[in-house]
């Protein structure tokens, strides 16, 4: 299997964001490796409909959540069930992580009678 990224060598920008994330239609995971500058944070919010799997890739941070905060350092892991709340803010040196998850539903827009019926496959 072909290596699709080096975590170790990603480009300065963007400095805050998505600095890299996984493409492709035929697949049923989704990643981003996230970034934030010293010191910004990713308020306190209501996760989606997915297990997000969290990787410390770089860096330094808090990890906040409803039980309370979690300093994070490279290599740590962190499982983040969905709908739970989860926010973050970076160290002196900024964080980087790398976020694993199923792939969501894409959102369409269309007329109500040309959606399949719930349950419908």
């Amino acid at each position: 299997m072909p290596i699709l990224t080096r975590t170790s060598e990603q480009p300065d920008l963007p400095r805050r964001g998505a600095v890299w994330s996984l493409t492709g239609h035929e697949r049923e995971l989704d990643a981003n490796l996230i970034r934030l500058p010293a010191g910004d944070e990713i308020p306190a919010h209501l996760g989606a409909e997915v297990d997000t799997l969290i990787h410390v890739v770089r860096g330094s941070g808090t990890l906040v959540t409803d039980d309370g905060e979690e300093e994070l350092a490279p290599g740590d892991l962190a499982l983040l069930p969905r709908r739970t709340r989860r926010g973050f803010r970076a160290g002196a040196d900024g964080l980087e992580y790398l976020t694993v998850h199923r792939r969501r539903q894409a959102l369409r827009i269309g007329r109500r009678e040309d959606l399949p019926a719930p349950g419908a496959d």
